[in-house]
C-alpha cells in the first residue's frame, strides 16, 4: 500500500501545532518501508476541501488513506470518507486518534475499513506489515475490521508505556513557518507520559490508555528531545508534573547535557503547590511557561469537577510560579450553573493575582468522559464541530446563552488585551534600556 495520512483541520486562531500523533504513525511506516505521506490540513484553506484532498488521493496513487480523529473533526471525517466510499473505488479507509480510543465502536461503518484503537503502536505495525491479511489481524489487539461482512472487534491491548518507534518530524520542519502558538512562537511537541493518575469529571485524558496512567524512560524522551532541531518543547501530557524525583532527574539531566531550550508543560496546581523548592530548578532547566489547570476559584465547584484541589491551592501554586519567574499559564473552566456573580469572582481572582495568561473553556461533557454520563440528557446541539471548550453544549441555567457567552468572550477580550499591552509595554520598556 502507498499511504496518506490525513490530519483535518478545525477553527483554530489561537494556535497551529505539528500532527504530533500522525508523526509517530509514519514512523512505523517508515520503519517497514512503507511508502507514505502526510497531508496536514492546516496548511490549506479550507476552500475546495474535500476536492482537494481527493486530487490528492488520485495524483499520488494512495491505496489507503488514514484520518486522525479528534471529538471536534468527527462528524467532518465520517461524511469525507462516505464520499470518499463513493467516489474512489478500492480505497482502504483507516481512522484513528485520540476520539477513535475512546469511542472506537462509533466509527464500525460502511464507509471504513479499519478502527484502530490499541494503546500502542505494535498491533498497527502488525497489521500493516501483514497488509492487513486476516488472519494476521486476527491475532492483534486494539483493531476492528470487517470479514465476511461483519465488524470483528477486538479489545484493547495493555496499557503502554512507550513508542516502538520515534516520530517523523519532516512534516513539522517542512511547515515551520505556519507552525505557533498565539503570541509565544513555535514549538515543537513532546510526550512523556500516557493518560493521567487523576479522574476530573470532565477530562477525556484521564480514559486513554485503558486510564492507567504510565511513564516513559525519561532518558529516552530526553534522548528524542536532544535530537529535535528546534529551540521550544512543549510536553503535551496531561500533566508532566507527577513524580518528583522523575521532574528533578529530567531538570538535571537536561543541564548536565547542556541542552539549551525552552520548556512549556501542563501540572496539575497542587503539584506546584506542594513543591516550591524545585521551582529554581525547573527554571534552570529550561521551563518558562507552566499551563495550570486551576479550573475555577470555588471549592464547592472544585470538589463537582472531582480536581481534589482548593482556591488556596490554586493561590499557592501561581505565587510559587511567579516567585520564580515562570509564566503561570491559567486553565479555567465556566460551566452551565454561572451566575454573573460567578464571572464576577472569576473576574477579580484574575486580577488579584496579576494572571496575564488566561485561557477560559466552556465545560463541554466529552463523550466517554463521567460528565457525558451525567449531562448526556441535558446536551443541547452537540455536534462534534462545536466541541472545542468554546461552544455551549449544556444551556445556561441563571442567563440566556447569549448572556453567557457575551461574558465568556468579554472576559476573553479583556485578559488578550491585558497580556498584549503588557508585553508591548514590556517590548518598548527593554528597548530604551538597550545601549544605543
Amino acid at each position: 500500500m502507498k499511504v496518506l495520512l490525513v490530519r483535518p483541520k478545525f477553527k483554530s486562531l489561537i494556535a497551529n501545532l505539528e500532527p504530533l500523533g500522525l508523526e509517530y504513525v509514519a514512523g512505523v511506516l517508515r520503519d517497514i518501508n512503507y511508502e507514505y505521506e502526510i497531508f496536514d490540513e492546516y496548511q490549506h484553506s479550507w476552500v475546495n476541501r474535500y476536492n482537494r484532498l481527493a486530487r490528492k488521493i488520485r495524483a499520488g496513487g494512495f491505496d489507503c488513506v488514514g484520518f486522525h480523529v479528534n471529538a471536534n473533526t468527527t462528524e467532518y471525517i465520517i461524511n469525507t470518507t462516505k464520499r470518499l466510499r463513493s467516489d474512489i473505488k478500492d480505497l482502504y479507509v483507516m481512522v484513528g486518534g485520540p476520539e477513535v480510543e475512546v469511542n472506537y465502536l462509533d466509527f464500525c461503518l460502511d464507509s471504513i475499513d479499519f478502527v484502530y484503537h490499541d494503546n500502542g503502536l505494535l498491533s498497527l505495525q502488525n497489521s500493516f506489515k501483514s497488509d492487513f491479511a486476516m488472519d494476521v489481524l486476527a491475532e492483534q489487539t486494539g483493531v476492528c475490521y470487517v470479514h465476511n461482512g461483519i465488524w470483528v472487534i477486538r479489545e484493547k491491548g495493555a496499557p503502554a508505556n512507550d513508542f516502538i518507534t520515534v516520530p517523523d518530524r519532516a512534516i513539522f520542519e517542512q511547515n515551520i513557518k505556519q507552525n505557533f502558538i498565539f503570541l509565544k512562537g513555535s514549538y515543537a511537541l513532546m510526550k512523556a507520559s500516557f493518560s493521567c493518575p487523576y479522574n476530573c469529571s470532565f477530562c477525556y485524558c484521564t480514559k486513554m490508555n485503558s486510564g492507567v496512567y504510565t511513564e516513559r524512560d525519561i532518558n529516552v524522551v530526553i534522548d528524542e528531545i536532544e535530537a529535535i532541531n528546534h529551540p521550544r518543547i512543549w510536553f503535551v501530557d496531561d500533566s508532566f508534573f507527577i513524580n518528583k524525583e522523575r521532574v528533578e532527574h529530567f531538570c538535571h539531566e537536561i543541564i548536565k547535557r547542556g541542552i539549551q531550550k525552552q520548556f512549556m508543560a501542563y501540572s496539575r496546581a497542587d503539584f506546584v503547590a506542594d513543591n516550591a523548592d524545585i521551582m529554581p530548578l525547573l527554571y534552570a532547566a529550561g521551563f518558562r511557561d507552566i499551563l495550570v489547570g486551576l479550573e475555577a476559584v470555588d471549592d464547592n465547584l472544585l470538589d463537582e469537577y472531582n480536581k481534589k484541589t482548593s482556591r488556596l491551592i490554586n493561590e499557592t501554586a501561581i505565587k510559587n510560579l511567579q516567585d520564580n519567574n515562570l509564566t503561570c499559564n491559567a486553565l479555567f473552566v465556566v460551566n452551565h450553573q454561572f451566575t454573573k456573580s460567578d464571572f464576577k469572582k472569576l473576574k477579580n481572582f484574575i486580577k488579584a493575582n496579576n494572571l496575564l495568561w488566561v485561557v477560559i473553556g466552556i465545560f463541554t461533557p466529552y463523550k466517554g468522559t463521567d460528565a457525558y454520563e451525567e449531562y448526556y440528557s441535558r446536551l443541547t446541539d452537540f455536534t462534534s464541530k462545536r466541541l472545542d471548550g468554546l461552544h455551549i453544549t449544556i444551556k445556561p441555567e441563571n442567563m440566556s446563552s447569549f448572556a453567557f457567552m457575551f461574558q465568556v468572550y468579554w472576559m476573553t477580550v479583556q485578559a488578550y488585551g491585558k497580556l498584549i499591552f503588557n508585553l508591548m509595554l514590556s517590548k518598548r520598556l527593554a528597548q530604551r534600556k538597550s545601549p544605543a
